[in-house]
C-alpha cells in the first residue's frame, strides 16, 4: 500500500492536522475561532485542540477492542478535563467553544472502517471504479448563506471587523456556530460526547477498495477543476504536496473569491491518500 499525505497553511498557525497509525489514518479540521480569546499557552486554542487529538488518536486508534465511537467518546472526557484546566467550559459561549471536523479510517480484520463527523470528507474508490463519498454537508449549507452575502457586498473590504469578515457576516457565523451539535444545525467533534453517535460510520471490505482519500474542506476549490477520479489520479501522479501547491495557485487566481465561492481566500488544507493497489 502506498501512503501520501500533506498539510499546509498560509497563516501563522495550522488548524488542520493529520495522523497515521499502524492500522488507520485521520484528518482533523479545526473550526476557526470566532473570538480573539485564547486560554492555552500555545496562543491558539484551535491548534492546541487538534494537536491534543492527534496525540490521543495515535495512542488509541489501533485498539480494535473499542469502536471508533467509543474511543472518541472517551477522548472527549479526557479532552474536556485537559482544556478545563485553562478555562471553565461552562462559561464559554457557543462560538467560543472549540470544535473540529474529523475523518477516520481504520483496518479492522477484513474491513475498512470509515467515520466522519463534520464537514471533512472520505472518498473511497472501489475496484469496480465506483465511488463512495462520506461527508456531512450541514456546515457547508450554513456557510453558503454567508458566502452569498459576501458575494453581494462590493464594498466589504472597507467593512472588515474580524478576520476579513464584516460585522454582518460575523454575526451570522456566530449564530451558525450556536447551532453546533444541535439537530437544527450540525454535529461536530467538540465538548459533547452525544455528538459522536451522530457521525457517519461505514464499513467496506478491504479487498474491494482501490484507493481512499481523507481530506479537509480546504481542498474544496479543487472540485471546480477535478472529478473525484481525476483528483485521485492527480495525487497518484504528482503527489500530495504538488496538489496543495496547485490548490494555492488556483486560490491566487481567484483572489476575490468571485469564481469559487468560499469563506476564506486561503483555507488550511490537509489530505491523506491511501493507494491499496500497490
Amino acid at each position: 500500500m502506498k501512503i501520501d499525505f500533506y498539510t499546509d497553511t498560509v497563516k501563522k498557525s495550522n488548524e488542520d492536522i493529520y495522523g497515521i497509525t499502524k492500522s488507520g489514518a485521520f484528518v482533523l479540521d479545526g473550526a476557526s475561532a470566532l473570538t480573539d480569546k485564547n486560554y492555552t499557552s500555545s496562543g491558539n486554542d484551535v491548534t492546541w485542540m487538534v494537536n491534543w487529538w492527534k496525540e490521543y488518536l495515535e495512542k488509541n486508534l489501533d485498539n480494535t477492542d473499542y469502536s471508533i465511537q467509543e474511543i472518541l467518546a472517551e477522548g472527549i472526557d479526557h479532552f474536556n478535563k485537559g482544556y478545563g484546566k485553562f478555562v471553565d467550559l461552562s462559561t464559554l459561549k457557543a462560538y467560543e467553544q472549540l470544535s473540529a471536523g474529523i475523518a477516520i479510517v481504520r483496518k479492522n480484520g477484513d474491513f475498512l472502517e470509515s467515520y466522519v463527523l463534520g464537514d471533512v470528507e472520505i472518498t473511497i474508490e472501489g475496484k469496480d471504479r465506483e465511488f463512495i463519498v462520506i461527508t456531512d454537508n450541514s456546515i457547508k449549507n450554513l456557510d453558503n448563506g454567508v458566502i452569498q452575502i459576501m458575494g453581494r457586498n462590493k464594498k466589504r473590504k472597507d467593512q472588515y471587523v474580524f478576520k476579513e469578515f464584516t460585522q454582518e457576516e460575523l454575526d451570522i457565523l456566530r449564530l451558525n456556530r450556536s447551532k453546533m451539535n444541535d439537530p437544527r444545525g450540525y454535529f461536530i467533534l467538540s465538548h459533547k460526547k452525544e455528538a459522536v453517535d451522530r457521525g457517519i460510520y461505514k464499513t467496506i471490505p478491504v479487498e474491494s477498495i482501490e484507493r481512499c482519500l481523507l481530506a479537509t474542506d480546504g481542498l474544496g476549490p479543487l472540485s471546480y477543476r477535478y472529478s473525484k477520479k481525476s483528483l485521485l489520479d492527480r495525487i497518484r501522479e504528482k503527489g500530495a504536496q504538488e496538489l496543495i501547491k496547485e490548490l494555492r495557485n488556483l486560490e491566487k487566481s481567484d483572489i476575490d473569491k468571485r469564481n469559487i465561492g468560499r469563506l476564506k481566500t486561503h483555507d488550511d488544507a490537509t489530505l491523506v491518500y491511501l493507494d491499496l493497489s500497490f
